[in-house]
């Protein structure tokens, strides 16, 4: 596993985050072995995203195995940004510190209100527990531009934004900017729905016609993500999104032990050779296809 810095906080946070979010698994032993692999594969930072009693007493279980000051640890709140207020606190209180039996959070992680400043009565409650030290730090997830009153309102440390091989210039101005601002970025979204399933990956064959005239009608398909030996196209994906120096680190979804040992494990991969000139190309060419659709 490879670390890196988490903005202008001292703590260093595994390049990979780990996503918990409420399933099926009814079991708390279940979500305490998905945590100790995760462990064992060097990732030391979780995103807890749900209330299930099993849930919270198995990663709890997990998190009191190691010395706190290892572990960065974010609570998403996946209420409206608007719609935030005092049960939202409450729930947040009664999940993470009761619940999880933690004495403080690394980040609380909330969806953009997109406005200058989050719910009155949301804002307060996190402000009172940003001044006792029992919230380090707070995110904001968007996938646009955030307002630039909330992002110097004092508790924002860092932002999570989608990024993946085939964001464009607007995503990726983003995150460098807020990187440069000394904001943590956390990246999501890597493996995005368009390239699964063969969505974008596999477009339908030029005529010939088409392929003496458009010089592009051969170039840009993503057929290489389910097509490179060795690779799958989700490990495609990951491998290239940590690449970008942006990023503190990389979420990922995982529900079973050998799916977070197979993903920590791109971490110390390299690309194949030619697949960084292949996403290029596909971007390339997607983008301008886009441009030529507009002109139509």
């Amino acid at each position: 596993m490879r670390y890196r810095p988490f903005g202008t906080t001292d703590m260093a946070v595994s390049a990979l985050t780990l996503r918990l979010v409420d399933s099926e698994s009814p079991r708390a032993s279940d979500w305490r072995d998905l945590v100790f692999t995760a462990l064992e594969c060097g990732i030391n930072s979780f995103q807890v995203e749900g209330e299930s009693p099993a849930m919270l007493a198995g990663l709890g279980e997990a998190f009191a195995s190691v010395e706190r000051r290892l572990l960065f640890l974010t609570w998403r709140v996946r209420d409206d940004g608007t719609a935030m207020d005092h049960q939202t606190i409450e729930r947040l209180v009664g999940g993470a510190f009761e619940g999880l039996g933690l004495d403080y959070l690394d980040l609380v992680l909330v969806n953009d209100p997109r406005a200058p400043h989050l719910a009155p009565a949301f804002e307060a409650g996190l402000r009172s527990l940003h001044q006792s030290r029992a919230v380090r730090g707070l995110g904001i997830a968007s996938r646009g531009d955030i307002d630039p009153g909330l992002m110097r309102n004092g508790m924002v440390t860092a932002i999570s934004s989608p990024f993946n091989l085939s964001s464009g210039w607007a995503e990726r101005h983003r995150i460098r900017s807020a990187a440069q601002a000394d904001y943590a970025v956390i990246g999501e979204d890597f493996w995005p729905q368009a390239l699964r399933d063969g969505g974008e990956s596999a477009p339908r064959k030029p005529s010939l016609w088409r392929r003496r005239t458009d010089p592009l009608a051969d170039v840009g398909g993503y057929e290489f993500l389910h097509g490179t030996p060795g690779w799958s196209g989700e490990e495609i994906c990951l491998g290239y999104a940590l690449t970008e120096p942006s990023l503190a680190t990389v979420r990922i979804t995982a529900d079973r032990p050998a799916e977070v040992e197979r993903l920590a494990a791109v971490v110390e991969r390299d690309l194949p050779n030619g697949v960084c000139a292949q996403i290029e190309m596909a971007r390339f060419s997607a983008q301008e296809r886009e441009k030529a659709a507009g002109r139509d």
